[in-house]
This record gives structure tokens, C-alpha cells and sequence, in this order.
């Protein structure tokens, strides 16, 4: 299958963040992609203004999510739209919502971040506190689509390697990792955290990072990518972008004949 990776710099500011959706939308289409994935936080870059929009998402048919779902439509493209707030009926906090809207605009699957991002980089933010703004999800989640069995995750989940785990045992093939990693961090770990997951469970890892200065703090590295099964990396530098790339699953059977690692699990 062919993936369009929308690499954005999302700000605060809901309609230019949607018309760079828009772009890179139309540009997926004209690529001949079958599914565009958009990075964490696409919609809203800011945990204060992500709540404003978090209790119109409840169902996915506020303002961001019918408005990928009539692009989807439109474009006749599966969305992988990570991440939304989500505030849920009697719940205190927004949840950071990925949803994975099908050709015809209908969500398939959500995953609710479960990792949540409580760190001191050494940035010109300092400390990041996600918990300060949303709550964890519980759930591990993945979909089969036309092209394979996904599994769902974002950013910082990628230093937990149970997770991968777990969903390659369900039969996952691909994972799909939207995220903003901060450039601080991306510099160090971003390449080999994503080689590392595709690697040890023998599957794709398709991740859309932001990449640009979004505010007079916040620096995100960039460098989308595609990981095939063996580790081997196509991907982008820095700044908004678009990175197409084919997948091909007999790669994940050939590398996992070849590599059986799952099979001689002792633990």
C-alpha cells in the first residue's frame, strides 16, 4: 500500500492547522496514497486550547472530525487522525484520541494515549506535564484494514516496548505512531526507538511527527518515517512536509520467516 505521512507544524490556532490538513490531504490524493497520517496534535498544539475544542469531539463530529470525515470521503483516503481531546461525559480530563476513519468516513477504531508524557527535557520548555491536562487511556487497541492489521499508539509510548508487543502477539503487522517528540529528545531518540519496535516484533512502524518551532518554546524534530521490518529507515528532515512511501507485507512474512523471534520467546 502507499502511506502519505503529513509531517505539520500545528500551532494553537484550529482553522490553520485544518487548512494544513487541507494541503496535505489533496496532496495524498494526488499521490495515489491509500492512507494519510497526520501527527499527534494536528488539530490544536497546546494542552489550554485542547480542552475548548475536547467536549465537541465527543462522538468525532465536532469541527475536526467532520471535517476529516467529509476530506476522507472526498478524497476516498483512510485517515489516521492522532491526536484529538476528547472529554468524555463526567470525566474531569480530555483524553488524547486517535481515530482511524475508514475511506467512507466512518471510524473504524480509537486509541486513547495510554503513556502520557511527564518529563524534564532540558528544553526551552523545561518540564512537560501532559497528565496536567489529560488522563490515560487503558485500552490496547488495533484494527485490520484492507492492508493488514494495525496497531494503534502515540509518541511517547514508543519507549514502552510491552505495548508493541502485546499488539504483535494479537497479529499486528504495522504500527502506526503519530507523534511530537521535542527536538531535544527527537535528536537522541526518535530514529532508534522507532528501529527498535519495528525490528524486535519483524513489522512496519509508520510515524507523522510535527517538526517545526510552534511557539517561543516549543521545538519538535521532525523526521517522519516508515521503518520496514528489518530496520531499514526512509524518512524526512525537518519543517511541513509530505513523505510518501509503499509498504509491502510480504516484506513483514519474509523478515519474520527469516527471523522467527516471536516463536523462540522464553518470557
Amino acid at each position: 500500500m502507499k502511506w502519505y505521512l503529513a509531517q505539520m507544524i500545528s500551532s494553537r490556532h484550529l482553522e490553520d492547522n485544518l487548512d494544513q490538513v487541507d494541503r496535505h490531504v489533496q496532496a495524498a490524493a494526488e499521490a495515489g496514497a491509500q492512507a494519510i497520517q497526520l501527527p499527534e496534535m494536528f488539530a490544536v498544539f497546546g494542552g489550554g486550547v485542547a480542552r475548548d475544542l475536547a467536549a465537541a469531539e465527543t462522538d468525532f463530529t465536532g469541527p475536526v472530525g467532520q471535517h476529516l470525515r467529509e476530506a476522507a470521503c472526498r478524497h476516498g483516503l483512510w485517515v489516521v487522525a492522532g491526536t484529538v481531546p476528547v472529554l468524555m461525559p463526567g470525566e474531569a480530563k480530555p483524553r488524547a484520541r486517535l481515530h482511524v476513519l475508514d475511506d467512507q468516513g466512518e471510524v473504524r477504531a480509537h486509541y486513547d494515549k495510554i503513556h502520557l508524557f511527564d518529563a524534564a527535557v532540558g528544553d526551552a520548555q523545561g518540564q512537560y506535564r501532559e497528565s496536567d491536562h489529560y488522563q490515560p487511556g487503558q485500552d490496547v487497541v488495533t484494527v485490520k484494514t484492507p492492508w493488514g492489521h494495525w496497531g494503534l499508539s502515540v509518541c511517547y509510548d514508543l519507549r514502552f516496548p510491552e505495548l508493541y508487543r502485546l499488539q504483535r502477539s494479537r497479529g499486528v503487522d504495522t504500527f502506526v505512531v503519530p507523534s511530537a517528540f521535542t527536538w531535544s529528545t527527537g535528536q537522541a531518540h526518535w530514529e532508534v526507538l522507532c528501529r527498535a519496535r519495528a525490528i524486535e516484533n519483524a513489522s512496519y512502524l509508520v510515524a507523522a511527527n510535527q517538526g517545526g518551532q510552534h511557539d517561543e518554546k516549543r521545538r519538535t524534530w521532525g523526521h517522519s518515517l516508515v521503518v520496514d521490518p528489518w530496520g531499514d529507515v526512509e524518512g524526512a528532515g525537518e519543517g511541513e512536509q509530505g513523505l510518501t512511501i509503499d509498504t509491502d507485507l510480504e516484506r513483514v512474512d519474509a523478515v519474520r520467516l527469516k527471523m522467527p523471534t516471536h516463536e523462540h520467546r522464553r518470557l
